[in-house]
């Protein structure tokens, strides 16, 4: 849903949900007040609640019936815009909630990531309606299988194995909605990667047990009850294998130039990578930032010292080696850092019907930041992606609600040369008057620090 969006969702029987203000609010159709009401009164919904595992439900009975209002999360964001590590905390959430779940008589009737946002570095499930009561002894189905058990493999399981198997961009997640077929990722497999242990389960023998199931003439059985401990005991088994799977799927992350950018940095030497830290610091110290949005973060550094200082933060990163290496370093620790990997040059649109489903990636980061920190980054915007710098400004100028941090990168800087590229009759006369004019009505200079390096660092305030 985006922040303003005129209609609300539209695609769970159970309910629907619209944007109001500080809330996100359910409204919950009549056939099924009973059962939710039975499910967000439990003890279990209160558990995972208090944990932080499920976000926090406020019952509400109106003229329009029955409603549930829970906390906007300031920033959300969607599964192509997540690390691999992201893609298996959500996945281990939804897994470990099911089998919980199931102890207390609740079973997941969906498994999506969409069902999760990210808190900080933390998942929760935001679809509450996502649970309903489990019966030991359904008329439709064998009571041990798990409705959700396809919907978990195609939308969790099957991304991640190819973007291990076949470089697969996770963002491709986008398009994919209702997740991957097996049997058209057996198409792109080789043969030994088809009888790989990885694949031959979720894929080559669901793509043949699916080939077999089109056919008339397969013979259809009725459904097989088992005992309840019985038919828990295999659903358990169940989750559990879906887990290992799932682990096994996880690729391995090669580093790449960026995810190592900051321990073979050569054109700062420890004493001016020292006093960078320094000047940054006392400015956060200074100002004392609530929330803060990290451009161009690599893998953390400055993300870092301003969690450090008590800031809400978001990092956001392009280079998926490095969104990732942030992405675990903040899994470790205690920091309040939201990793997001996407490219701020090609922002991720919006998407779903009529572009109302999931908001744009700038639509959700605008006005959320008390400080935004563009440090080492806008030489790249330059010289990579074409940007001028009047353009850079004004984006800054709508995500900040405060005040801006850039790093200004000379001319004669060695990366500078490195990412010109000889095109030194569009870009070698570039100064840091044209940086100041490009500020004109958008930004105030308070402050200004060169480094030894060449390079400068401005404080900018928003006008």
């Amino acid at each position: 849903m985006t922040n303003g969006a005129p209609i609300p969702t539209f695609r769970d029987p159970a309910g629907s949900l619209s944007l109001e203000g500080a809330f996100a609010v359910r409204t919950i159709h009549p056939s099924a007040h009973d059962e939710v009401m039975q499910f967000v009164t439990s003890k279990f919904c209160a558990l995972l609640q208090d944990r932080g595992d499920m976000i926090a439900i406020t019952v509400k009975n109106t003229t329009d019936g029955l409603q549930l209002l829970h906390p906007r999360v300031p920033v959300p964001t969607y599964p192509w815009e997540w690390t691999p590590s992201q893609w298996l905390a959500a996945a281990q959430l939804t897994l470990s909630l099911c089998a919980e779940g199931l102890d207390e008589g609740w079973v997941l009737k969906d498994a999506t990531p969409l069902n999760i946002l990210f808190i900080g570095s933390r998942p929760v499930l935001v679809d509450v309606l996502s649970f309903e009561r489990w019966d030991p002894a359904p008329k439709e189905y064998p009571s041990h299988i798990w409705l959700a058990y396809g919907q978990y493999v195609r939308t969790f399981l099957l991304p991640l194995l190819m973007n291990r198997m076949l470089s697969w961009p996770l963002e491709l997640s986008l398009f994919k909605r209702d997740g991957y077929e097996p049997a058209d990722l057996y198409k792109a497999l080789s043969w030994s990667q088809r009888l790989s242990r990885s694949a031959f389960w979720p894929v080559t023998l669901a793509a043949r047990f699916d080939a077999k199931d089109g056919d008339k003439s397969a013979v259809k059985t009725a459904p097989q009850h088992k005992a309840p401990e019985l038919a828990l005991h295999l659903l358990k088994r169940t989750i559990s294998s879906l887990r290992k799977q799932t682990q096994r799927a996880m690729p391995d992350y090669a580093g790449s130039e960026w995810s190592n950018y900051t321990a073979t940095l050569t054109h700062y030497s420890a004493q001016e990578s020292a006093q960078k830290m320094d000047w940054v610091r006392s400015t956060l110290q200074e100002l004392k930032p609530a929330r803060v949005l990290d451009i161009g973060a690599n893998t953390g550094v400055f993300s870092a010292l301003a969690a450090e200082q008590g800031a809400e933060v978001v990092s956001l990163e392009r280079d998926a080696a490095a969104a990732e290496s942030l992405y675990r370093m903040t899994r470790n620790s205690t920091l309040s850092i939201q990793t997001i990997h996407a490219d701020l040059s090609r922002p991720t649109p919006a998407a779903g019907w009529e572009n109302h489903e999931t908001s744009g990636l700038l639509d959700r980061l605008e006005g959320q930041s008390d400080l935004v920190l563009m440090l080492a980054v806008i030489h790249h915007l330059i010289l990579m992606e074409q940007i001028p710098v009047c353009a850079i400004l004004d984006l800054a100028h709508k995500l900040t609600s405060r005040t801006l941090v850039l790093e200004w990168v000379p001319v004669t800087d060695p990366m500078y040369q490195s990412l010109m590229r000889g095109r030194d009759d569009l870009y070698g006369s570039l100064s840091e008057a044209d940086l100041l004019k490009a500020c004109e009505g958008r930004f105030q200079t308070l402050r200004r620090q060169p480094l030894e390096n060449g390079r400068i660092l401005f404080l900018f305030a928003k006008q």
